[in-house]
């Protein structure tokens, strides 16, 4: 299966069970897919949408999780613990799409 169709499915299942963390970290992962597509069909110049690979799906998410270890630091220096937790439960959500 296509990770993004996972992903997409693991979206659904998060709105359906009220997972509310899951679904907001998942629907900002899609988000950032979506715009990545748009910058990869415009520098291709296509027409049509432009679908990324699972690798660069993977790179995203790493992209994603690199941002929020640079949040975790900034609460961490800013005495802001449960923010720091908050961005370190959002890293392991994204862990286990970069690991499958």
């Amino acid at each position: 299966m296509p990770l993004k169709q996972k992903l997409q499915e693991d979206l659904n299942s998060a709105l359906k069970n009220h997972e509310d963390l899951k679904r907001v970290v998942l629907s900002s992962l899609m988000a950032a897919i979506h715009n990545k597509e748009i910058e990869k069909r415009t520098v291709q110049k296509l027409a049509e949408a432009a679908e990324l690979t699972d690798e660069e799906i993977i790179k995203v998410i790493q992209s994603e999780i690199k941002k929020r270890k640079q949040a975790i630091e900034l609460y961490e220096k800013g005495n802001r613990p449960e923010l720091a937790k908050k961005e370190k439960e959002e890293i392991d959500i994204l862990l286990k799409y970069v690991l499958i």
